[in-house]
């Protein structure tokens, strides 16, 4: 480290002699009248700064007669004279915003925010800095939340869900807090991990769950301690040019989000409130059969069997003919509650600026018992101690609480036990005391479920950086920078001794756990334009990384009584459990962006990195980049008035060694174990020593065109990713005591199309802006263990050569027999009859079986996706659409509860009741009631149970006024508005449950299985942001 900033303080004393700060050098301006437009353009090509302004205060077609010669500070004063705006000088950005007088004049009257809209448009962050958008050569996406209209969402990845091309956001539930699935062009690996790199502020994220992990649902969302209202743009990294810098952790993506900071001026307070009430649309698609339908299906199935049998299976009957059904869902869901409130306040002087906020969120689940609270502040407070030092520090801190209820996972699952109880049944006896199952019920009675239990998670999480910058002469910049993520989670599972899970007697468990990541990143920059329009940046960096993470668990039972939940207190312990790993990464970084005339631009970069995960021979991975771009537009020959046309192209490599353990190359072992009344260990994992990064060589070609000075924008893009030496964990032998071991085995390859098409046209005080986005991607094995071999995932997806990765492999159901006829002869002997499904015979052998007549039946992947957001402004009214839109994936409903007829006492779906075959004709999709048997539903693993799951949803509708700003005065505020909003408002979709998007697994081998997770709610939010 020493020897590092020595040679940058030897760098910087002998360049400092030859340059000046950027504000200080001299520009020489033609003769006569200039556009302030031109003007700030002849300041660009001399200094190599970037004049960003906003087209709606300045009026840059004005014309003025600049200096002669003038430094560039004293320049922007006499081009600015009388504009009521100002320069402001941030590296290489100088900003044109209102001045302090200007701004308490009329900043009544303007966005805010739009005094900053240009700056942002055109200065783009990417890895370790930032560039100007018109000298991107690589896939760099940029989302910024709306100022009016944003969605309502309580974690940044969903803001994303539809907004970008390329980029696939699929909500596992309606849980709050749940996980997002986030997938960047498609699926990068089988088991090193799907997920994007999240660096917020420079700081990577770490996105391990947030809670302990003991919990048997479904796990919680790290990136929910991010306050979306404070984020004021998210970039997206998707080609390996602009992720290579990543290195190692940029296969899959990055997504880079920058916070709201303070600018210069007078103290401004945002404040929002909002109150939400949501609810489950579409459940009387879930409705059961009543009594009379019920015993009609059952003694039908019963009939069916005796006669085909010679059986005498007696009929059912209602043993309580004058109770009323109970209906389980509406006990069990409820219209929930959320109120959400922002605060914050930002302003500074020319040299320091601050911005400070803080949040509150209390949000009720749809499920009784279900909430998550999350409370959180922020700050970003930077200084110009000099002109060539500054200072800045970047801190969140924030705590959830969230009480849990039983999902599709487990046992007590709420939405499924809602429905598989028979049309008398209750959850309680006359006298008060619950109905148990197996006694009074088929299964577990939910609502006791759900009032014997006590759990929930806690999670503290403080995450920042603290930075020192110095620029000791023009163009020159170091930066050191310390950051750190520290998480602690705890979770507290409780279940009395009524609770089915309770023993009787009561048990426990208190698991805990902590996470530490720090980094120190050292980035020294050089930037140098020549007046003969060159211009070269480069930027060298060094990272270090730390990761840490410790376990405890501990689970009692034998309590007191109720009132006594800690585990002091427990009669005995039947697991104690602790653990603790680290992992650190080194990481060499290099970058270089060339330019001529702002028309020939290449990006050059190149990482190497050394991860403690792998062994010493193995440990570094070099990660080499290289794009260019032609702005032919800038061309002598373009003629084509108002437009804008630029080429890129893009070649890389990127690594990834995510999801793999943090000592996966060796061997390891627990201890614990009985060697004949001696404690010893014994070995839990083979290890392998041969394991290397996987690299992903990606391509991209792609064309950026403006018409009509940027009303009407389209961008498009074709990639190609191969992705090589994936980590998987391989089946071997159980000879060796292992069942698997973590290899790098075979390759993909992705392939797609992305394209995005922005416009914005105005007219008569109307404003209208649309935005269109969709993708194509297509994904399959390139080469795998033995190019024949079919790799089972699970019960219902497999891995082969030429397939996707997430494809389902299982028996194909061809239809319904009709008459006894059509059946097999060796199928007639086992009692199927017409009316039973027909399964596809793969290999003619007249038996069905899994081993010999699975095959591949479609994919979890979607052939494209996308979103379309319309937006509409008329004097203070606002008014957005947003969609979402997916087709071609495939879902799974994994149960089949309500699909049986007759296959125990099971309550059969009304809808699947009604449409049963009944005789020839009758039905070609949905079977026979048949008692006892199991060929039409549990036996195999069937495309009846697998669904089309594309849909079209109306993911926002957002209606706003913002009251004139004189009435706004009038109350001592400089802006009101007041907003009403619909989530998830219609669903349009073939599939026949509630929510094609739900999502069991986030692991890409294991996608599109619905196991009853609860289902995204719709939500009216109604709420009010005002500014003073």
């Amino acid at each position: 480290m020493r020897s590092a900033i020595n040679t940058v303080l030897v760098i910087a004393g002998l360049i400092c002699t030859l340059t000046l700060s950027a504000q200080d050098q001299t520009i020489e301006f033609p003769q006569g009248k200039l556009r302030i437009r031109k003007a700030f353009e002849v300041i660009e090509a001399q200094s190599g700064l970037f004049v960003a302004y906003n087209e709606d205060l300045l009026d840059v077609n004005k014309k003025v007669t600049p200096p002669k010669s003038e430094t560039v500070s004293r320049a922007m004063e006499i081009l600015l004279h009388g504009t009521g705006m100002e320069a402001i000088f941030q590296g290489k950005l100088i900003l044109v915003v209102l001045s302090e007088k200007a701004q308490s004049e009329s900043l009544s009257a303007k966005d805010e925010k739009g005094i900053y809209v240009n700056m942002l448009e055109e200065a783009v962050v990417v890895g370790y800095g930032t560039m100007q958008k018109k000298d991107i050569t690589s896939a760099i996406s940029t989302y910024r939340p709306l100022e009016k209209g944003e969605r309502q969402v309580g974690c940044p990845d969903a803001l994303l869900q539809g907004r970008v091309a390329g980029v696939n956001v699929t909500a596992s539930s309606g849980t709050p807090g749940s996980r997002n699935r986030v997938s960047i062009r498609g699926i990068g690996s089988l088991t090193a991990g799907n997920e994007p790199l999240y660096v917020v502020d420079g700081i990577p994220l770490s996105n391990t769950s947030a809670d302990a992990g003991k919990w048997g649902g479904e796990t919680l969302n790290p990136l929910a301690d991010i306050n979306p209202a404070d984020i004021e743009s998210i970039q997206i990294l998707k080609d390996a040019a602009s992720a290579a810098i990543y290195g190692s952790r940029g296969t899959n993506g990055v997504i880079l989000i920058t916070t709201k900071k303070g600018y210069k001026g007078a103290p401004k307070v945002t404040a929002d409130a909002s109150t939400s009430i949501s609810y489950i649309p579409n459940l009387k698609k879930l409705a059961v059969a009543d009594a009379d339908l019920y015993l009609q299906v059952q003694n039908e199935a019963i009939d069916n069997y005796n006669r085909q049998t010679g059986s005498s299976v007696s009929h059912l009957s209602n043993p309580f003919p004058d109770r009323a059904q109970f209906n389980w869902t509406d006990v069990v869901f409820r219209t929930a509650f959320t109120w959400n409130g922002n605060l914050s306040v930002s302003g500074g002087s020319q040299r320091n600026r601050y911005y400070i906020s803080a949040n509150a969120r209390q949000n009720q689940g749809t499920v009784i018992g279900s909430r998550l609270d999350k409370y959180g502040v922020k700050a970003n407070v930077t200084s110009d101690i000099r002109d060539w030092l500054s200072v800045g520090m970047n801190l969140t801190a924030s705590h959830t609480y969230s009480d849990r209820v039983p999902d599709g996972n487990m046992g007590t699952s709420i939405l499924t036990h809602a429905l598989e109880h028979r049309p008398w049944d209750t959850p309680y006896h006359p006298d008060g005391s619950y109905t148990i199952k197996d006694v009074d019920l088929l299964h577990y009675n939910l609502i006791q479920a759900i009032n014997e239990q006590d759990v929930y998670n806690r999670n503290f999480r403080m995450f920042g950086s603290a930075y020192l910058s110095v620029t000791p002469i023009k163009g020159l910049k170091f930066k050191t920078s310390l950051g750190g993520d520290f998480m602690y989670a705890e979770d507290h599972i409780y279940y009395t001794a009524k609770h089915m899970y309770g023993n009787s007697v009561g048990l426990l468990t208190d698991a805990r756990k902590a996470y530490t990541s720090v980094v120190i990143d050292n980035i020294l920059s050089y930037g140098f334009s020549s007046t003969r329009g060159f211009a070269i940046d480069i930027m060298l960096g060094h990272s270090f990384q730390k990761d840490a993470s410790s376990t405890a668990s501990q689970t009692g039972q034998g309590f007191p009584s109720s009132d006594f939940d800690v585990n002091s207190v427990a009669a005995e312990y039947t697991d104690v459990t602790s653990g603790m790993s680290s992992w650190a990464l080194q990481s060499f970084m290099f970058r270089t962006t060339l330019k001529y005339q702002s028309r020939y631009l290449l990006t050059l970069t190149a990482r190497a990195d050394g991860s403690s995960k792998f062994a010493r021979e193995n440990r570094y991975g070099f990660f080499p980049s290289a794009s260019a771009g032609w702005v032919v537009s800038k061309e002598p020959f373009w003629t084509a008035h108002r437009t804008e046309f630029k080429l890129r192209t893009s070649f890389g490599v990127t690594g990834n060694q995510g999801g793999i353990g943090a000592y996966a190359y060796q061997a390891l072992a627990n201890g614990g174990y009985n060697y004949l009344n001696e404690n010893g260990i014994a070995l839990m994992t083979q290890g392998n020593s041969d394991l290397r990064w996987e690299k992903a060589f990606q391509y991209d070609i792609g064309a950026d065109l403006s018409f009509w000075s940027g009303a009407l924008t389209v961008s498009a893009d074709l990639f190609q990713k191969d992705t090589k030496d994936l980590l998987y964990n391989k089946p071997t032998s159980a000879v060796s005591g292992f069942t698997y071991k973590i290899s790098n085995i075979g390759s993909m390859r992705n392939r797609g199309l992305e394209l995005t098409i922005g416009s914005e046209l105005s007219g008569h005080g109307v404003l209208w802006k649309g935005d269109f986005n969709i993708s194509f991607i297509k994904n399959r094995l390139t080469s795998l263990l033995d190019d024949n071999d079919i790799v089972t995932t699970d019960d219902y997806h497999a891995l082969k050569v030429d397939e996707e990765v997430g494809s389902f492999y299982m028996i194909r159901m061809l239809g319904i027999y009709q008459d006894d006829s059509q059946v097999p002869e060796t199928l007639y002997k086992q009692g199927i009859r017409a009316g039973d499904v027909i399964y596809e015979d793969v290999n003619g052998d007249g038996e069905i079986d899994t081993v010999n007549d699975s095959q591949f039946v479609g994919s979890a992947n979607p052939v494209f996706s996308g979103g379309l957001n319309n937006s509409i402004s008329w004097k203070g009214f606002d008014l957005s659409l947003f969609l979402t839109f997916s087709y071609g994936n495939k879902i799974y409903q994994t149960w089949t509860g309500g699909l049986r007829l007759g296959n125990g006492e099971w309550p059969a779906q009304r809808s699947e009741a009604l449409a049963r075959w009944t005789g020839p004709g009758t039905s070609s999709s949905v079977p026979r009631a048949i008692y006892g048997m199991s060929w039409n539903s549990t036996k195999f693993k069937s495309t009846r149970f697998l669904h089309d799951a594309s849909y079209l949803r109306c993911r926002n509708l957002s209606l706003g006024y913002t009251i004139p700003p004189d009435k706004s005065r009038m109350a001592g505020m400089t802006s009101i508005r007041v907003y009403v909003a619909a989530d998830n408002l219609f669903l349009i979709s073939p599939y026949r449950y509630i929510d094609p998007e739900v999502n069991t697994s986030l692991d890409a081998t294991k996608m599109g299985l619905d196991c009853m997770w609860i289902p995204q709610p719709r939500s009216f939010t109604f709420g009010v942001t005002v500014k003073f």
